[in-house]
């Protein structure tokens, strides 16, 4: 017989509250911070791929009936497993920075705030996690050595406070109505001012439309660690709920449809027409999360390979000899670096074999041939911005050391998932 401590349900409690517990302790002995990093990272991939192999719900009721509804199940495993991922591409490539203990526990913090954010089915709990998702994410921008990141990070801090306070009047009018704060709740009311209210902070949060027009500045000018933080993960703590809600209701679905497509259009106009090599990156995010909203089927799928792919991208960006698209040609790059920009932006632009393509051909499979055919100039034009990014010629081994350009570790790790996801989805179909 199973002691009751060993019971899944005590043990996915106890993996949501380590990375905080970690936190505490990194700060006490920062001698633990790499090894308590390395085992919440590492903890968190293993509970989301082991969702999605095992394709099961999990719903947890903490304190009761009245208590906090968590559900993890592998829509969530997704976002997840993305989680672990990136956070430990990140420790690996902070360690160059020699980040100190307060930058190992706000990673800490970020890791299971979003842990929670991506299992919670309620909307007050979802709001306190956002929260400290937000707090936290302006404290790593505040670790920025340019002369802006203060300003930057104040302005990421009040949009998205104002978001949520948004989000929280809309929650308020949900409980008046409804009497339940749960997502089941909201779905089930007619369209309104909850429902509104609601989508506003999320689309907001998730970077979509024009309630992302303020991100593209906060992830290009933020550090290339915190960027791919923001870029490749952060941005899914508003897009997990938005995609639940479509599945609740379909109306939902339709409602978010035409601003998913819109977000999706205005990312790549943005990204075709800015010079500079982050900001690229950062407006293409805009474009792919509203992809990601298009269908919920294909959705976690497409956040996962779209979350990797990036946040290996800006965590490149340390490395380049310049942020200017305009001296890219003469700007060579090692090869290292430069098979990661190649197989990153291949991979978000939706090319063979790698697991861009297999999520893009998952998600023309569940939409109608109409919404097909838009997403398919969708993905002329991602083609189009990505190859903006892979023109720099490559260096020679003396030129690369001269550079400063070291090998990419964290960024390829992030590309083993891109080329062997893809090879296995497409090894299924």
């Amino acid at each position: 017989m199973t002691p009751s401590w060993m019971s899944p349900e005590t043990l996915l409690i106890a993996w949501l509250l380590l990375p905080y517990l970690a936190a505490f302790l990194a700060v006490l002995l920062p001698s633990l911070s790499h090894a308590l990093v390395l085992l919440c990272c590492s903890t968190t991939a293993w509970v989301g791929a082991e969702t999605l192999i095992s394709s099961t719900n999990r719903p947890l009721q903490l304190l009761g009936d009245f208590g906090v509804p968590l559900n993890l199940e592998p829509l969530a495993g997704w976002f997840v497993l993305l989680n672990g991922l990136v956070c430990l591409a990140v420790w690996i490539e902070a360690q160059q920075q020699e980040w100190d203990r307060t930058g190992w526990m706000l990673l800490l913090v970020l890791l299971g705030s979003l842990n929670t954010s991506f299992l919670t089915t309620d909307l007050i709990s979802l709001y306190v996690a956002l929260e400290v998702v937000g707090i936290t994410a302006f404290l790593l921008i505040l670790k920025g050595n340019s002369t802006n990141a203060s300003w930057i990070a104040l302005r990421y801090l009040l949009i998205g406070n104002t978001a949520m306070a948004i989000y929280l009047i809309g929650a308020g009018l949900v409980y008046a109505q409804a009497g339940s704060f749960s997502f089941a709740a909201l779905a089930q009311l007619p369209a309104g001012a909850p429902l509104v209210l609601v989508l506003v902070g999320l689309l907001t949060k998730a970077g979509v439309f024009l309630n992302g027009l303020w991100l593209p500045r906060t992830h290009a000018e933020a550090p290339a660690e915190v960027s791919a933080l923001l870029s490749g993960v952060v941005v899914g703590g508003g897009a997990l709920p938005l995609l639940r809600l479509e599945l609740l209701n379909t109306a939902i679905g339709e409602l978010l449809l035409p601003i998913a497509l819109g977000s999706a259009v205005l990312g790549l106009i943005y990204a075709l027409a800015v010079t500079d090599a982050k900001r690229l990156l950062a407006w293409s995010t805009l474009a792919q999360m509203g992809l990601v909203l298009v269908a919920p089927a294909a959705g976690g799928l497409l956040a996962f390979s779209h979350g990797v792919a990036k946040s290996g991208l800006f965590l490149t960006a340390r490395q380049w000899p310049t942020r200017s698209l305009q001296a890219w040609r003469q700007q060579p790059l090692s090869g290292p670096l430069l098979l990661t920009l190649m197989v990153g932006s291949c991979s978000i632009a939706g090319l063979a074999p790698l697991l861009g393509y297999a999520a893009k051909k998952q998600l023309d499979s569940v939409v109608p041939p109409a919404i097909g055919a838009i997403l398919l100039v969708l993905s002329v034009g991602s083609v189009a911005v990505f190859c903006r990014l892979c023109r720099a010629p490559l260096a020679g081994a003396s030129d690369a050391r001269d550079g400063g350009q070291r090998f990419p570790w964290g960024a390829w790790l992030l590309m083993l998932p891109v080329v062997g996801g893809g090879a296995a989805q497409l090894a299924e179909v």
